[in-house]
């Protein structure tokens, strides 16, 4: 069956003046669709990135360039990812449109991992 990566998508500072008991409840929100999921053979793995900036690394003509990532004026950015199966990506907008990311956040980036069909 073929897997769909779920590119989850955030603001920037989504997160940031959360209290204790909203992050909480948001990561609840998060594990428990993430195990309904895995009980039910949908998703396949999850990963949540670590704050802060990653690294762009552009291959120029004068060479490599390296630098921060992301860039401070995108309004939105990658905080996470998740793979699941299904048949095809109407399943996986189905499977999509259940999960907790779209109540907390506003969008998910569907795309197809290649090789898995």
């Amino acid at each position: 069956m073929p897997e769909f990566a779920f590119l989850l998508h955030h603001a920037p500072d989504r997160y940031s003046s959360l209290s204790e008991d909203e992050a909480m409840t948001i990561f609840k929100d998060y594990m428990q669709w993430m195990q309904k999921a895995s009980d039910e053979g949908v998703c396949s793995g999850g990963y949540k990135l670590a704050q802060g900036p990653g690294r762009l690394v552009t291959s120029t003509k004068d060479g490599v360039e390296v630098h921060d990532s992301p860039f401070a004026e995108l309004s939105e950015i990658l905080g996470g990812l998740m793979t699941v199966k299904a048949a095809d990506y109407d399943s996986a907008v189905e499977i999509a449109m259940s999960h907790p990311h779209l109540v907390h956040n506003r969008c998910i980036e569907i795309r197809q991992i290649d090789g898995n069909d």
